[in-house]
């Protein structure tokens, strides 16, 4: 399978419409997100610039780009030919895809990988590393660990099931 473009696209703005419920002040992340993250009213209220934003959506989308790797298998049956597309007009490629293709293409699988990817494989090591490092709190691990949870776990289960492309 390649990757269905449209949707890695709006997936990128996952983490945007978390973001809007996560760090606004009357939830969890808002104020203690705040303060454990040293920000003053003054920077909290800073406009973001449009570049911010762009690259913003870049990173999201590669961010996306990732997951679509990690959760759609029959993509590395794609990687293990070449990539070679007509491997799949048949003989062995096409054959194990008619049998396997439409496998793992559900919302469970997706909170699955999204969970894994979320906090077990990248998020926690990597934020934990920059909070041993960086002298932060281990409540500043959990509201961000909490926000790329979420994110991954929504963003995995929308590319499960939408997010690759047939090949065959």
């Amino acid at each position: 399978m390649t990757p269905n473009i449209l949707v890695l696209i709006g997936c990128a703005f996952i983490p945007f419409i978390v973001a809007l419920g996560w760090f606004h002040p009357k939830v969890f992340g808002g104020q203690t997100w705040k303060k454990v993250a040293n920000l003053t009213d003054e920077q909290n209220n800073k406009a973001i610039k449009p570049i911010q934003l762009i690259v913003s959506i870049i990173l999201n989308f590669l961010l996306a780009f990732g997951v679509f790797i990690i959760t759609v298998h029959q993509t590395h049956v794609l990687a293990l030919t070449g990539p070679d597309v007509d491997a799949f007009k048949g003989g062995t490629a096409l054959a194990f895809m008619q049998e396997y293709g439409e496998n793992f293409h559900t919302f469970q699988h997706g909170i699955t990988h999204g969970l894994l990817i979320g906090l077990l494989l990248f998020v926690i090591p990597i934020l934990g590393y920059a909070v041993i490092f960086e002298r932060k709190s281990f409540k500043y691990l959990l509201v961000n660990a909490g926000f790329w949870g979420i994110s991954l776990v929504l963003m995995a289960c929308i590319i499960s099931k939408w997010g690759g492309v047939p090949v065959y």
